[in-house]
């Protein structure tokens, strides 16, 4: 198969993107929003049968998950981001047909087909997840006229692997030391509703939550 390699260098919008559709694309997401939204419409429809406490009440359970949180999501993705470009610069993605192989100055690592669990495809971005917490961003904006062909690629691997079962040997080698955890991939972890990334990573290694 024909090789695709491109530099991924994420961003704070980046990062910001795939937190919120991580966050808000959950059940516990899509709930947080509707109380949110709800506890506005019943301050606006009984703000004046209402006292100054429940007033106050509401319209904080109505900013929670429609500002509050996704400016704090905006912080932690602008943190993560400022802390990996202190640590290492833009990460060098090579797809073949051993599997995604990730490097970074001389340190390199690898993950096989067959650890990919689901990928994501929006507007924006592509992730790639190998658990419900760790994934790769792969922003359309830097993949450029490739981003296609490596969502295609990535699929096709998927299927072709679907019912692969590795041997504990192929397992322990894949496990070897990654070019910084932090750095290749965000890492959501998950919280109510909202990955964590530790995402974080010139490519942050998603944690998708649930």
């Amino acid at each position: 198969m024909k090789e695709i390699n491109f530099d991924v260098d994420l961003g704070t919008g980046d990062l910001f993107s795939f937190l919120m559709r991580h966050t808000y694309s959950g059940i516990s997401g899509i709930f947080g929003v509707i109380i949110s939204i709800v506890s506005l419409i019943v301050c606006a429809v009984k703000f004046k049968e209402l006292d100054t406490t429940a007033i106050m009440a509401l319209i904080i359970i109505g900013l929670i998950f429609t500002v509050i949180q996704p400016l704090m999501l905006y912080n932690k993705a602008r943190i993560q981001v400022k802390r990996n470009k202190n640590i290492n610069a833009k990460l060098h993605y090579k797809l073949a047909e051993d599997g995604i192989t990730i490097s970074q100055g001389e340190n390199e690592a690898k993950v096989n087909w067959y650890e990919i669990k689901k990928k994501v495809a929006t507007g924006k971005a592509l992730y790639v997840y190998m658990s419900p917490v760790r994934a790769f961003i792969f922003p359309k904006s830097q993949c450029g006229e490739t981003f296609d062909e490596i969502n295609s690629l990535i699929g096709a691997k998927m299927e072709e692997y679907k019912d692969y079962e590795p041997e504990p040997e192929a397992q322990e080698e894949s496990s070897q030391p990654e070019v910084q955890e932090e750095s290749s991939q965000p890492e959501v972890q998950e919280e109510s509703s909202q990955p964590e990334v530790q995402e974080e990573s010139s490519q942050p290694e998603v944690q998708e939550e649930k």
